[in-house]
């Protein structure tokens, strides 16, 4: 249920943004692109590196969607791991009088929704949990910089929130000194968050 409210929610507020957009000439341009996230702020310290692709859905000249799909590795110390996959959305609004030059670095804001799978594993006890939330909200900011009408390259900084199930790691020792990972899982709904880079490189095919 939540997640079908999630996605209600999701629908409505794209329509509201489309029937409030003013008629503009690259109202519908179409972009696709991939893109390659760092994942800071994760268990025990360690870093994520992931790929993924996603598309841009363009409302006004100064108002854009887009939509991706990344999967995220983390290696715990090389004593287990993080898994993350991600489908979200968000919608993008550019700081700039003219975003549409060439050869020209636009920044804009952007905010939206995740729908997320999280799975974390500990060698040591060959024990792995998982969640699905649907309820994960980010935003941040980026920026373009277009090579040509067609051809850009975007670099965004986004802070993703989940609420839902948390998943905590922490690194303990065994007697010998030889480090492991302990997994748990608090009881009732929090807050759990991590900084992602993304970098992606986008190609503009026409309009729908």
């Amino acid at each position: 249920m939540t997640h079908l409210k999630s996605i209600v929610a999701t629908t409505l507020l794209l329509l509201s943004i489309t029937a409030f957009a003013q008629k503009d000439s690259t109202a519908g341009e179409f972009t696709l692109g991939m893109r390659t996230t760092v994942s800071s702020f994760t268990d025990a310290g360690s870093v994520g590196l992931g790929a993924g692709g996603q598309f841009w859905i363009r409302i006004t000249k100064h108002m854009n969607t887009v939509w991706y799909s990344d999967y995220i590795n983390t290696n715990i110390q090389n004593i287990g791991f993080r898994r993350d996959g991600h489908i979200g959305w968000s919608v993008v609004f550019y700081m700039d009088k003219d975003p549409l030059l060439t050869h020209k670095i636009t920044p804009y804001i952007l905010a939206g929704q995740c729908f997320d799978y999280t799975n974390v594993y500990s060698d040591y006890y060959n024990y792995s949990v998982e969640r699905w939330s649907a309820a994960a909200a980010q935003g941040g900011v980026g920026a373009t910089y277009k090579l040509t009408n067609h051809f850009d390259l975007s670099l965004i900084a986004l802070y993703m929130m989940h609420l839902g199930k948390h998943v905590e790691t922490e690194v303990d020792y065994t007697e010998q000194g030889e480090k492991y990972l302990t997994i748990t899982t608090p009881q009732g709904a929090s807050l759990d968050g991590h900084l992602l880079i993304t970098l992606s490189v986008n190609y503009m095919l026409g309009k729908l």
